[in-house]
């Protein structure tokens, strides 16, 4: 059991830790060579360099203290709405599918190429700190968190891993049994995994941090930096080759590949393990004790120093200490299902109604293209709901009325309703309604309004034929010399855009007759904020239609293009880089 002084202890020295492996490593993010830190190459002037890593935990802390240990995905959610505007890599595709309308965890998964990437095992400290010494209960929480944005992916397993290794590194310093236990946790067939197991069979066979580096990269690595598993695994090796404090955060952050990520969990672990002693002041006192948080986190309350930090997350430790545990840990989302959307009928799941609805194929739907749905009404009350359902739509989309049914206790029902398109849908994405209307006594009791949406497709030609797409990503078919692809993009009104288009193989961007690049090397980093400059063009772009004509050629790499339309770099409200969300492809 932790006393109150020993606890203070290790959540201060794990925010500490956690502030200085940033600021450490967020300067060489993304440099995937053998590095040479020796110190920090640059500090804010309160300190600690402002990171993602620790604003989003700020973001959980915030509907941990608004929601309390009842906190699910669809809460994190919402306050992802609110508040966080990056548009980085994962976190730019879930919030545009929240934006969008789509709820956790299809919001982490629905054409997210980044769902195996590291924006969720980095905020793994405040599950363990709130569930300190009890792995299980921080796991569940972390899954919570994960899918928002990294559904069905290895950042999902990352997180957990990291949540679990820590909260047992509350009560346990042996560093070897934390990696074992955390393992336990996740998969035995997934990459990170594997990875993990991997460096901690190295280093007991006894070989070197570099040996170890090339090898775990020759099975595990990825040509993403930010990829989970390698980065994972290297978080790992600087606690496990590490000496002491310094030697083990230098040693993980010249590693190289995501840097920040992976020496701010080791040096937060070290933290939590040993305590703020273990951390020299050389180390701490430049960074001091205030939270600097970065400018796209907007209009939240965070704590303004890691003291006050530390004490509230003791404050929420005692509250779950007093929590329905097992009743938490049961409701745990699945790890593994990306394909589906939560809604509770009743304020209690566990002895309440909850509906899961699911999309078949893709949540379009277009005069050619059916979108059937299927809905799933879970029954663990303690009485029988007899309700009829439909689907509510705009009127474009035309529907038959579903079926009547009657759900016994603990019984489930499935009811599948099948939208269509009478026009092509004017907007790019539609709200639809599932409604429930529960009968008794052979009147309306209740009825119930259940939110979804679905898109209206993006329309490409592909060598000549019409094709459908769901969203950015598309994937090429065929070894013809090259694929020319063409849409009209309609800009609802003139603002700045930047039009990206890339891919591993050399990419042509026509708009309107008039070459925007032509990339001879490729390069596919599909993200709204950091795709190559090649592969980007930023202008004025006009209201109204305009032709897009991209032609890829086929080099052998990956047959996949990302093309989508963003804000430009220079707009700073509500976040530089997000999607334009009302743009079409048509």
């Amino acid at each position: 059991m932790l006393d109150n002084k020993t606890l203070y202890d290790k959540i201060y020295a794990c925010w500490l830790g956690k502030n200085i492996g940033g600021t450490l490593g967020g300067p060489v993010e993304g440099r995937m060579q053998v590095l040479d830190l020796k110190w920090y190459m640059y500090l804010s002037e309160n300190g600690a360099l402002p990171n993602d890593d620790l604003d989003l935990q700020l973001v959980n802390l915030h509907v941990l203290q608004e929601k309390g240990a009842a906190i699910t995905a669809d809460d994190i959610a919402e306050a992802w709405r609110e508040h966080v505007f990056f548009p980085f890599d994962e976190y730019g595709y879930a919030s545009t599918n929240m934006r969008q309308g789509f709820k956790p965890p299809f919001s982490g998964s629905f054409d997210n190429v980044f769902v195996d990437c590291m924006g969720s095992p980095i905020r793994s400290e405040i599950w363990a700190a709130v569930a300190a010494g009890d792995p299980e209960l921080a796991a569940s929480l972390a899954v919570r968190d994960a899918i928002v944005d990294h559904a069905g992916g290895e950042g999902v397993n990352g997180e957990i891993f990291n949540a679990a290794l820590q909260a047992k590194a509350y009560v346990c310093d042996d560093v070897q049994e934390l990696i074992e236990s955390a393992l336990a946790c996740i998969p035995e067939q997934s990459n990170v995994y594997k990875a993990v197991a991997y460096a901690l069979q190295l280093f007991r066979e006894g070989k070197t941090l570099l040996e170890t580096r090339e090898l775990i990269l020759s099975k595990y690595g990825s040509p993403n930096f930010t990829y989970a598993p390698q980065n994972i695994a290297f978080g790992v090796c600087g606690i496990l080759w590490g000496k002491d404090f310094e030697d083990a955060i230098l040693k993980t952050v010249n590693l190289g590949y995501d840097t920040d990520c992976t020496v701010a969990t080791a040096a937060a672990t070290l933290g939590i393990m040993y305590g703020t002693s273990y951390i020299p002041e050389k180390w701490s006192k430049p960074i001091g004790d205030a939270i600097t948080v970065s400018a796209m986190i907007k209009g939240l309350p965070a704590p303004k120093d890691l003291d006050e930090l530390t004490k509230e997350s003791i404050r929420l430790y005692n509250m779950l200490k007093y929590a329905d545990r097992e009743a938490i840990i049961a409701a745990t989302p699945s790890r593994t299902d990306a394909n589906y959307q939560r809604y509770n009928l009743t304020s209690n799941e566990k002895d309440g109604v909850y509906v899961t609805l699911r999309y078949f194929d893709t949540p379009y739907c277009a005069p050619d293209h059916d979108c059937p749905v299927s809905f799933e009404i879970q029954n663990n009350s303690k009485r029988s709901w007899r309700i009829k359902t439909e689907l509510i739509s705009p009127d474009d989309f035309y529907c038959v009325r579903g079926p009547e049914l009657l759900i016994d206790p603990g019984e489930a029902e499935l009811a599948i309703l099948t939208l269509k398109a009478i026009d092509m849908p004017e907007q790019r994405y539609n709200r639809i309604c599932f409604k429930i209307t529960r009968i008794n006594d052979n009147s309306v009791w209740s009825e119930y309004r259940l939110p979804f949406t679905v898109l209206r497709p993006n329309v490409w030609t592909i060598n000549g034929k019409k094709r459908y797409e769901a969203g950015c990503n598309v994937k090429l078919d065929g070894d013809a010399p090259e694929h020319v692809c063409e849409t009209t993009l309609y800009e609802p009104q003139t603002r700045k855009t930047t039009l990206i288009c890339n891919s591993e193989r050399p990419v042509k961007l026509e708009l309107d007759g008039e070459v925007l690049f032509d990339a001879d090397v490729g390069l596919h980093l599909p993200a709204y904020h950091r795709s190559p400059g090649e592969q980007r063009a930023e202008l004025l772009l006009k209201q109204g239609e305009h032709n897009v004509k991209i032609t890829v050629k086929n080099n052998g790499k990956a047959p996949l293009f990302t093309f989508c339309y963003t804000s430009t770099r220079d707009v700073t409200e509500p976040g530089s880089n997000y999607m334009h969300i009302d743009a079409i492809l048509k």
